[in-house]
């Protein structure tokens, strides 16, 4: 039973006047409501009807009341309450079936304006068209025609339109208007607002949402935005880089090559505020207090040139570069705006102040809404900074400093001294992060009910060579088979092991099993041709993509814009990125099962790559692997690291045997 009672829209309307013509309901519904409610029951769909019909007879009802006698519409109601035999059924095409059966070109229409012709196209708001559904209805005809009639004078007299002001839930089902909530989405202002924000995939940040539902609730607020009085940015019907593409903001590059980017990101509010401090004499650093006077190693003239000459030397670690230039950002945004001061003016009281600054972040440094970096409301932070993170960004603060006094172009480290005087917090293992007996047994069985095929067994590949080993996510994307050998040491079996390089670019070796090799073996066998071509270049990589990368917008014939994929080959080494995604996907599924186990599902919604090195370490120390050879497989850098584990370990055998019944000898 459907008894939502919402604002009536014009597509409430639409929806009921589908139904009356004899068009498909579940089509109908689809078209004209599935953006504010979703469902897959056709009997849910049948009783939104009825109840629509009964919310639009009722208003009428109550608008008749405060009207004269010669303008009653007493008998428009009596029309709509009365029965029509049923009608057969008008099938359509979707919008999108529709546009690729006419071959329109997406790009020369708005949504509004494939929808206005789409209506056109099938009659759906035609007085005719609906004539002719009507005689499809024999002998009711006329009363079918009559009761479209009623329907459209109330339709002017009792749809409401919508305004900025009007909370969600006028508009949208209950589940719907949820979601939205806890992304602090209220009213039909704050959607466009956050649409507008977010751009494109807005939806992703509303769990559940949805792409298609998010076009539907676009091109909803797209017919409406006259009433709103808030445009939808175009930023929500296409990517970004797309419409740069398209209307030639952006330069194409070809496909394979490197774009010779600004360091700090194109067109971003960092960009334009870092740039505005070379072009400024104080704060670009030609000046700066602590500039050595000498020539420095960096060739550099201003304190840009000198951070990004610095930070070169990490491009081929991405991951450790963006990480350092946040940071560093950061810090300079904070040197201008807070001390004005240039980098290379900055002392030692300066950087007291800094950490003081990341202890509590002003309001006006954060951002309440996420927006993209080109935006004006971009902002250096999220959220207040955990000790953790600030203990991280003095560090790298302190590195950049002292990799500049060793290129000679500053003559003192102001941050060496702040950090020694500061009590920053010990760097800490979450050992909660590391799946139990229990809870691994649930992983197996999850990954055992994954159907047979080339997906399932690279992602078993990569969970057995994660656990088995306690290698780190970036030491897994760049493995190679090249890096494995079979050792046959004196009074031992013959053995795989795998030479990895790790943080600080220490090299070690992981003895791995040989069922797990066996695995990465037949994964590879998926790629034969490959395989051949990878071995005379030794550089067949351990897990490797399943299908072609995904295509980028690029320059098609005669410069029309057109997805390129930048190459049509399979079992290329899969990214960091797409191993951490797999993994969270799977996690994901095991977690709708947890419970059914007697486990608890949001552990494994929190699981990440990072779990299978601390499952690895715990699991070592269980099986009695002696805790200097647990520290030197997992690559740690101190066995005091390792001990964290032995020390878990230890308190459990502890509270086992306090727990013992004590039982003396008489």
């Amino acid at each position: 039973m459907v008894s939502e009672a919402r604002a009536l829209g014009i597509h409430h309307f639409s929806f009921v006047r589908s139904g009356l013509v004899g068009l498909d309901l579940a089509d109908a519904f689809e078209r004209y409501l599935a953006w504010g409610e979703s469902t897959s029951d056709y009997r849910y769909v049948q009783g939104r009807w009825r109840a629509l019909m009964g919310q639009i007879i009722q208003a009428g009802i109550q608008h008749d009341a405060g009207l004269a006698a010669s303008d009653k519409i007493t008998h428009l109601l009596a029309l709509l309450k009365s029965e029509v035999p049923a009608k057969p059924v008008q099938k359509l095409p979707s919008l999108d079936e529709w546009i690729a059966a006419e071959g329109i070109d997406q790009d020369m229409w708005s949504q509004a304006e494939l929808l206005a012709e789409y209506k056109a196209h099938f009659g759906l708001d035609n007085e005719d068209a609906i004539q002719e559904a009507a005689d499809a209805a024999g002998g009711q005809k006329d009363l079918v025609v009559e009761r479209v009639r009623a329907l459209n004078h109330l339709e002017t007299v009792l749809s409401n339109k919508p305004a900025a002001t009007d909370r969600l839930d006028a508009w949208f089902a209950v589940t719907v208007v949820k979601r939205l909530r806890a992304k602090a989405v209220l009213t039909l202002g704050d959607l466009v607002r956050f649409i507008n924000a977010q751009g494109y995939r807005w939806y992703v940040r509303i769990p559940g949402f949805g792409q298609l539902r998010a076009q539907q609730v676009v091109a909803w607020l797209v017919l409406e935005q006259d009433q709103l009085g808030l445009a939808v940015s175009s930023s929500a019907y296409e990517p970004v880089s797309k419409a740069a593409l398209r209307q030639g903001r952006l330069q194409l590059v070809p496909i394979g090559a490197s774009p010779a980017m600004s360091a700090y990101g194109e067109d971003s509010q960092v960009s334009q505020e870092l740039v505005y401090l070379q072009r400024s004499p104080e704060l670009s650093g030609q000046g700066g207090q602590f500039r050595s006077h000498m020539a420095n190693t960096l060739g550099a003239t201003t304190d840009l040139e000198a951070v990004n000459a610095w930070l070169s030397r990490y491009d081929e670690k991405p991951h450790t570069q963006r990480s350092y230039r946040k940071e560093i950002e950061r810090f300079l945004l904070w040197c201008a705006q807070e001390r004005h001061k240039a980098l290379s003016s900055i002392d030692a009281l300066d950087c007291q102040a800094y950490r003081t600054f990341l202890k509590d972040v002003p309001a006006s440094w954060i951002e309440g809404l996420w927006v993209g970096r080109g935006d004006v409301r971009w902002r250096a932070f999220r959220g207040q900074v955990s000790p953790a993170s600030q203990k991280q960004a003095l560090v790298i603060l302190q590195a950049l400093f002292g990799g500049l006094v060793d290129a000679g172009y500053l003559v003192a480290n102001p941050m060496r001294v702040v950090i020694k005087n500061f009590d920053l917090p010990p760097t800490k293992i979450n050992l909660s992060r590391s799946f139990s007996e229990a809870e691994w047994s649930h992983v197996l069985q999850s990954l055992d009910a994954l159907p047979d095929g080339a997906e399932g067994l690279r992602l078993k590949c990569i969970l057995e060579l994660l656990v088995t080993s306690g290698l780190r996510l970036d030491e897994l994307v760049r493995a190679r088979h090249k890096h494995l050998r079979v050792e046959q040491l004196p009074g031992l079996e013959p053995a795989w092991v795998l030479t990895v390089t790790g943080k600080r670019n220490k090299v070690r070796e992981v003895p791995l099993q040989a069922d797990v090799v066996e695995l990465l073996a037949r994964h590879g066998r998926e790629f034969v041709q490959d395989d051949l071509k990878s071995r005379e270049q030794g550089e067949l990589p351990l897990i490797r993509t399943l299908f072609a990368p995904v295509a980028k917008w690029g320059a098609g014939q005669g410069g029309h814009l057109v997805a390129v994929a930048a190459t049509h080959e399979t079992g290329l080494a899969l990214s960091a990125s797409g191993v951490y995604a797999l993994l969270k996907r799977f996690f994901r599924g095991a977690a709708k099962t947890a419970a059914q186990a007697g486990l608890d599902p949001d552990r494994f919604e929190r699981a990440s790559t990072h779990w299978m090195r601390h499952t690895f370490v715990r699991q070592a120390l269980v099986d009695g692997v002696p805790i200097e050879v647990a520290s030197e497989l997992a690559g740690h850098a101190s066995i005091d690291t390792t001990s964290i584990y032995s020390t878990q370990e230890l308190a459990r055998k502890i509270a086992a045997v306090q727990g013992m019944k004590r039982r003396q000898v008489s």
